[in-house]
């Protein structure tokens, strides 16, 4: 899959911007929804980096493009562009989804894994333990426990899980080291898979892992994925493992239902990826 600059932007509806965007499998993951719809529409991905994340979405609303999905690190950078968002936005801080002709922005990244949950069944009474205190946390934790889910955050830097709770006003138990304890699912929201690097976690009675980073690649037309770092040891516990793909595809469907006004099925993204 080609990325481009965003000074070399081409025509298209609807694009992924980030900083990196190279890993990115939305271009074809979404591609394959289009198809699906009969649509002739064209998504891409598009390198932006974050001095230049306001020109770069000036542009893109000059070039005619319909909706922009937003991952690392501009999440939080493209509320000063945005005009409008639904109050979840406002709550975390953060921003995925963006609809360029109102410049109105949505957070499909809660709702998408709050589908993945209920897809696992999952109740919402289940303790869950989150790894990490970035952005990607920041956008879970209120809609988690408002779900009715007991949390347990841990993050390498203590000083930085008790900023991020208060910040959202959030009833959470914070962690000196990553113990599952009674929790059904270990979720990682760290960049650790993506480095290569162990957390360490005690698994204890958790039953799940879900790691919200995803090592995967198209070889021949197909994606073809691996553990990451993360659910192999889980595996090696004992634990049923999911990647990121199925958030990736819950939150695609959401963010293009937006755009088009109309329910996607998430189907064919989730075959796109490899997934059941």
């Amino acid at each position: 899959m080609s990325v481009f600059p965003w000074l070399e932007a081409p025509e298209a509806e609807f694009a992924v911007i980030g900083d990196p965007v190279a890993h990115s499998l939305s271009p074809w993951m979404q591609s394959a929804a289009l198809r699906a719809l009969g649509l002739p529409h064209r998504y891409v991905a598009i390198h932006v980096p974050p001095s230049d994340l306001i020109a770069a979405m000036d542009r893109l609303l000059a070039l005619g493009y319909q909706g922009i999905n937003v991952t690392v690190p501009h999440k939080t950078g493209v509320l000063d562009w945005i005009q409008d968002a639904e109050p979840y936005v406002r709550q975390v801080g953060a921003c995925n989804t963006i609809r360029m002709e109102d410049r109105y922005g949505w957070n499909t990244d809660a709702p998408g894994f709050l589908q993945v949950l209920e897809e696992l069944a999952i109740g919402n009474d289940a303790p869950i333990l989150m790894l990490g205190a970035g952005g990607s946390t920041r956008a879970l934790l209120p809609a988690l426990v408002g779900r009715g889910h007991p949390i347990r955050l841990w993050n390498r830097t203590a000083a930085r899980a008790r900023e991020l709770v208060d910040e959202l006003g959030v009833d959470v138990e914070i962690l000196d080291h990553p113990v599952a304890g009674d929790a059904l699912a270990v979720v990682n929201t760290t960049s650790a898979s993506l480095q290569g690097e162990s957390l360490r976690v005690e698994w204890q009675s958790a039953r799940l892992a879900i790691d919200l980073a995803y090592r995967a690649r198209i070889e021949v037309g197909r994606v073809v994925a691996e553990p990451t770092p993360f659910l192999g040891e889980a595996a090696t516990a004992g634990l049923t493992g999911i990647d990121g793909r199925s958030l990736l595809a819950a939150q695609g469907a959401l963010s293009l239902s937006h755009w088009l006004g109309m329910p996607v099925d998430p189907a064919p993204m989730r075959h796109a990826l490899g997934l059941p």
